[in-house]
């Protein structure tokens, strides 16, 4: 990887780290008034040997995946989310948004003790190993990792060796996998879309949006109705990932109304689909008439229009597509 970053070597770095350290602390984060809220469970110096085992045996089933090549990793990137690769994305965390939430990550605050009857339910949970003055790691988990089982509807057994007794109060099953880890200042995403879900990257992903949807208007590249094209742009989920990928390719920096017309022109768009185009002072105006073709216009902004030089087929880069 270009990222000066050994991710096999990393996470046995990290999997001793949590075999050295019995530590371990299971946190739950909900997020209340717009600012989360983090809670300690209370869990015996047993449980939390147990924690960091378990999390030790996943950091070493994702390592063996990586040398057997099973496994792929990846710079963090909105369009990794739906690879249908196995992968797992890579990134330092101080190229992550700046929110409490992420701050959570590398923090070694203490919190106060909660439980999971608590309202309102966690919105996700941390598995946090770390010792004075030392290295901080940490693993994300989504909520449906934990399962709470009432027993006070039900009659529940437990089996003491030689016979089945009642058992009373709340169990908690916690099950093994987490969904990234953080460990010495990086950031490893093994389940893109829980990830993007439990840290609200939408709402970074609109915001970047919204900045390169501006980058572009200053550039003389500007939408005919900008509301309704905007909604559309901002109302699914892998559209917001587009336009975050031109935010941070800076395309919406670099782009002029010249390249989009000769792109429109070399590929058709605006004989293929409801995509048409003005020219006017030096600017381009976009017009989108069916929502479906919103897809197309948010290929043309990121450039995504290529013809290959044997057969001279063009293709629409991402979806594998011709045109």
């Amino acid at each position: 990887m270009s990222l000066n970053l050994n991710p096999i070597e990393k996470l046995k770095e990290a999997r001793e780290y949590a075999e050295g350290n019995t530590e371990a602390e299971f946190l739950l984060v909900r997020e209340r008034n717009g600012s989360p809220q983090v809670g300690k469970l209370p869990i015996g110096k047993t449980v939390q040997q147990e924690i960091a085992d378990n999390f030790a045996q996943d950091l070493t089933t994702h390592i063996d995946n990586l040398r057997e090549g099973d496994t792929r990793t990846r710079p963090l990137d909105v369009a990794n989310t739906i690879s249908e690769e196995s992968i797992i994305q890579c990134a330092p965390v101080s190229d992550l948004p700046n929110s409490e939430l992420f701050q959570i990550l590398v923090s070694r605050d203490h919190h106060g003790s909660t439980t999971y009857t608590e309202d309102p339910k966690p919105d996700f949970q941390l598995i946090r190993i770390s010792e004075p003055d030392g290295k901080i790691l940490a693993g994300v988990q989504s909520y449906s990792g934990v399962e709470l089982v009432d027993t006070t509807k039900k009659l529940s057994l437990q089996y003491s060796g030689k016979e089945y007794e009642r058992f009373k109060g709340d169990m908690l099953v916690i099950k093994p996998g987490v969904n990234a880890v953080y460990y010495d200042g990086w950031l490893f995403v093994i389940s893109p879309k829980s990830f993007e879900s439990m840290f609200n990257m939408r709402e970074e992903y609109e915001k970047r949006a919204k900045e390169a949807i501006d980058g572009f208007e200053d550039a003389g590249i500007r939408f005919a109705d900008k509301e309704k094209t905007t909604n559309w742009l901002l109302g699914h989920i892998n559209m917001l990932r587009g336009m975050y990928e031109i935010y941070d390719a800076e395309i919406h920096q670099q782009a002029t109304p010249s390249q989009i017309e000769t792109m429109i022109k070399n590929y058709e768009l605006n004989e293929r689909f409801s995509l048409s185009y003005v020219r006017q002072n030096g600017e381009i105006e976009l017009d989108v008439a069916e929502y479906v073709h919103t897809w197309k216009l948010l290929k043309l902004l990121s450039g995504k229009y290529a013809e290959d030089n044997i057969m001279g087929t063009q293709w629409e880069i991402d979806s594998g597509q011709r045109l």
